[in-house]
């Protein structure tokens, strides 16, 4: 069972991102994930170049994770998508009449952009992976005048939405296998879908099918443990599902936004992790809004090491050059 860490930190001060990476290593993990924002690479391209290869070097592959793009993704920010707010024409559009803050995705300029921002980054810098953390076209019908002309029916504008999704996705796996056929595509679900993780199993680009694990409701003991035993199904038909497609599983521990009970209840939620035997388990370094945030550090490292350990230490013999910074 393979470890990933999100490391959703400042890369600005390369003595303590080098601590930190040699931190998340002892505690058996192989690689991390790193979220970017759509216009980060403007500002910071040396920085981000400087972080990853500090990865790296103490032997962490890396996921990369795009986040705010579109506002189809999970985000590390509350501002909105830059590709939205300078794309206006892109948003998605409900049978009122109101435009929402998502970029409909079936808009062929920017799933283009999208496309160039990738290459981009696995062209620039050491990339393992892309990680399509809690992809969610929302819960709105979409009845601009992209999809309208895609799908004249509007009785069928809800279910062609969802079929359209799915396709994008496996575009987007497809074209990340075109850049580098060696790069990992990973979507991770932020609940349990049964019938969009069985759409997402049949993805013939799509390497690792994941799912995120919340902490359980307190609840009377009767409830919680229908509660428990209707996720722990989920998790178990996650993994089912991705060995029978031939693809590998991922199972990511909630381990932020704890209280001091919800902190006790994590090697209880680190124990469902386990018995579904997914092929990696994830969590995150450090992560927000804990009551006791190097208490739960500490504890996911001890539940952590507790994972068979896989010595893989590797090197890359790819030279990634610093990019040059735009023109001001």
């Amino acid at each position: 069972m393979d470890i990933t860490v999100a490391y959703f930190h400042s890369l600005f001060h390369p003595d303590l991102v080098k601590r930190d990476f040699e931190q998340i290593r002892a505690a058996g993990a192989s690689s991390i994930v790193y979220s970017i924002q759509d216009e980060e690479r403007h500002y910071w391209p040396r920085d981000l170049e400087r972080g990853l290869l500090l990865a790296q070097d103490v032997g962490l592959k890396v996921y990369l994770s795009p986040g705010q793009h579109g506002n189809l993704f999970a985000t590390l920010s509350p501002a909105p998508s830059w590709y939205t707010f300078h794309h206006p024409e892109s948003r998605v559009l409900d049978h009122h009449g109101r435009y929402h803050d998502l970029t409909c995705f079936n808009h062929e300029p920017f799933r283009r952009w999208l496309f160039q921002e990738l290459a981009f980054y696995l062209n620039t810098y050491p990339i393992n992976g892309i990680l399509l953390d809690g992809p969610d076209y929302g819960e709105i019908t979409c009845f601009c005048s992209v999809c309208r002309a895609l799908c004249p029916d509007v009785t069928d504008l809800a279910g062609f939405r969802r079929r359209s999704w799915v396709t994008f996705l496996s575009d987007l796996c497809a074209h990340i296998k075109g850049l580098d056929k060696h790069v990992r595509t990973v979507i991770v679900l932020p609940s349990y879908d049964a019938s969009l993780v069985e759409d997402l199993a049949l993805l013939p680009d799509l390497d690792m099918l994941g799912l995120h694990l919340w902490q359980r409701p307190r609840q009377q003991p009767q409830a919680a443990e229908a509660a428990t035993s209707s996720a722990d199904r989920g998790e178990r038909e996650i993994v089912d599902l991705a060995r029978q497609h031939q693809k590998r599983s991922l199972l990511w521990l909630q381990n932020f936004d704890l209280d001091e009970g919800g902190q006790q209840e994590l090697p209880k939620l680190f124990q469902l992790v386990l018995q579904a035997e997914p092929d990696e388990v994830a969590c995150y370094y450090y992560w927000r809004n804990n009551s006791d945030p190097e208490g739960v550090w500490q504890l996911t490292r001890q539940l952590l090491r507790s994972i068979p350990r896989r010595q893989l230490h590797w090197q890359t013999g790819k030279h990634f050059a610093i990019p040059r910074l735009r023109d001001e």
